[in-house]
């Protein structure tokens, strides 16, 4: 093999290993059709569920008020809850984000009463509602092992919304939960978990300053 074939086939690989964990490049779509980019702030909003409508996505206390904060729906479709940013690993802000590809969302105007960080992760099993939660007490960037449980994907949902997913890519040789994200609502709020019923949105782009 050549010197010059060898030198090709590094560009490649080093390309490849600092690319974005996607499958395609088809970016996500906000509300008013503009692809959605990293580091700038989106409300995520509910789509119409059945006769009901519910509002944006906020931090409220755990079950029996503890911490860490839960992701949380709002109950009613005026309150549009805080905005969030989105991130890939070693990123510069306004890089398109893709469906099937795995980063970190943090909500970007939130001031945390747990002393916690806003970045999404997946929580630990509550064996009193079987569910696995969503909290915000995440660590945003280093892919690997000791971060699984804090990359999300969108997917294309419905025809006109998305979903979220957990199953992350940023380690080959881990076992990691892998589910659609969705609401489950055992005290009366509305609380984001892993669930076979996915959790139907759309992205209205906001500020990334409070509101």
């Amino acid at each position: 093999m050549t010197n010059s074939l060898l030198l090709v086939l590094s560009f490649v690989l080093f390309a490849f290993l600092t690319k974005p964990f996607q499958a395609e490049n088809i970016p996500v779509i906000d509300f008013t059709g503009d692809k959605v980019v990293t580091g700038t702030a989106y409300y995520m909003r509910g789509i119409f569920d059945g006769p009901a409508t519910f509002g944006g996505l906020n931090l409220y206390f755990g079950r029996n008020n503890t911490c860490p904060l839960d992701v949380i729906q709002e109950q009613y479709d005026f309150v549009r809850g805080l905005p969030l940013i989105f991130s890939y690993p070693n990123d510069k802000q306004g890089s398109v984000v893709y469906e099937s590809t795995d980063l970190n969302i943090k909500f970007s105007a939130a001031e945390s009463v747990c002393r916690q960080s806003t970045v999404w992760r997946v929580g630990n099993y509550d064996n009193a509602t079987g569910q696995w939660p969503i909290t915000g007490d995440g660590v945003e960037g280093n892919p690997g092992a000791q971060t699984l449980e804090n990359w999300f994907k969108f997917e294309r949902g419905d025809v006109d919304a998305y979903k979220i997913s957990h199953c992350p890519k940023v380690c080959n040789s881990c076992v990691s939960l892998c589910s659609d994200v969705g609401i489950y609502s055992g005290d009366g709020t509305r609380r984001l978990g892993l669930s076979r019923t996915a959790f139907s949105l759309v992205f209205v782009k906001g500020s990334n300053s409070t509101d």
